[in-house]
């Protein structure tokens, strides 16, 4: 399943935030996307995940335009998106947040009538997913009582109870300790390596990016000015220049 990005640009008023942007992001892949600030990262996203409609250029998964298309249409097409700011109901228990993104996906959330059988299966299957990101036994915990790395595994389960091909994650590690930052790297690679889903990024953490990823677009005032993998980004002298300064932390 891979995501083609053709010529998207985006104004606000005179500033080009985003500018004729081209790239792919292929399957089972993790491609980050990095820049200063300003540099028009988060204004991608929102092209891409339908919040926002491009002035020019379009958007296509596996070889069908969804230029245009509502959040929630992406995500039943196989699309998910976690914010920088976690999206977590805080007040519902870990389970039932995830609870909700299988109903939502089984079409279920707007039923007056759940049989007992659904809602054993959906609760079976909401635990499963919890298990995966390393929640297994907090599925009772009010969800805004969990630590911050652990409300950010939880928005990547939700993510995960919409069955994505894709998932684009924006600033996954921003506000946390290095323990922290380090466990939510690994699940990211997990999720690649045993579910088989492709993970875009934008992220600060340029030594995490270096780790993590298997290509790189490098944007600054909306344009792409390089792309490639980690060891082409680490000697680009415009990279260098432009953000990096020739800092690349292991």
């Amino acid at each position: 399943m891979t995501l083609e990005i053709h010529g998207l640009s985006r104004r606000f008023g005179g500033l080009k935030a985003v500018n004729d942007v081209t790239t792919t992001i292929a399957d089972k892949s993790i491609h980050s996307i990095i820049g200063p600030n300003g540099a028009g990262k988060t204004t991608l996203f929102n092209l891409i995940t339908g919040a926002l409609a491009p002035d020019e250029g379009k958007v296509a998964f596996n070889g069908n335009d969804i230029t245009g298309w509502t959040p929630e249409r992406l995500a039943h097409a196989g699309i998910a998106r976690t914010f920088q700011r976690t999206s977590i109901f805080k007040e519902l228990p870990v389970i039932e947040n995830v609870a909700l993104a299988v109903r939502s996906r089984r079409g279920l959330n707007r039923s007056m009538f759940c049989s007992m059988a659904q809602e054993k299966a959906i609760r079976e299957e909401s635990r499963e997913i919890l298990a995966r990101v390393g929640l297994n036994g907090k599925e009772n915990i009010r969800a805004g009582s969990l630590a911050h790395g652990f409300q950010r595994a939880l928005d990547i389960a939700i993510g995960l109870a919409l069955e994505p091909k894709i998932m684009l994650m924006d600033e996954p590690l921003a506000g946390m300790s290095r323990g922290d930052r380090e466990t939510v790297a690994t699940l990211i690679t997990r999720l690649r390596e045993e579910l088989g889903v492709a993970i875009v990024v934008v992220e600060h953490d340029v030594g995490m990016v270096m780790r993590l990823s298997d290509r790189i677009t490098v944007m600054q005032h909306g344009k792409v000015i390089a792309e490639g993998p980690p060891s082409v980004i680490r000697e680009d002298e415009a990279v260098k220049n432009a953000y990096l300064h020739g800092n690349f932390a292991a």
